[in-house]
Parts: structure tokens; C-alpha cells; sequence
């Protein structure tokens, strides 16, 4: 069996520090991907990546939507 150093009180957290940040750039991932897929049910399609959140910004409050749909992008968006 192998044995394990235990870790130092640092350690650990720069652990949850890496952890933490994996988590939030998940849970950005998968709200650009939400946003996408709803404003692509009314006819806005942009491409995939991070770097086309200006663009769906832009076209949120540019196209002819309903109001719901502008205040919940504003709410993914924020």
C-alpha cells in the first residue's frame, strides 16, 4: 500500500483555490451555451466560445424580443 504525504493547511487551499475556479468557468460555460440555445429558438445563432458574448449581448437588446426573453439574457449575461 502506498502511503500519502498529508497536505499542509496552504496546500489544501490552493486546492480549493484551483477547484473553485473550475467550478466557475463550468457553470460560465454552460450559461453562454443556455443563453445560446434559448435566443437560437427566436432566430438569433451565433457561434460557438466565450469570445461571442459581446455579440449576444449586442443582438439581445438590438433584435425584436419579447421582454422576458431581454431580462432573462440580461440575467445570464450578468
Amino acid at each position: 500500500m502506498r502511503t500519502v504525504a498529508v497536505k499542509s493547511a496552504a496546500q489544501q487551499a490552493r486546492a480549493m483555490l484551483f477547484r473553485t475556479r473550475d467550478l466557475l468557468v463550468g457553470q460560465r460555460t454552460q450559461l453562454v451555451n443556455a443563453l445560446r440555445g434559448h435566443l437560437a429558438e427566436h432566430g438569433i445563432v451565433l457561434g460557438k466560445g466565450i469570445g461571442n458574448v459581446q455579440r449576444l449581448a449586442l443582438r439581445l437588446e438590438e433584435d425584436d424580443l419579447p421582454d422576458l426573453v431581454r431580462h432573462l439574457g440580461r440575467l445570464y449575461l450578468d
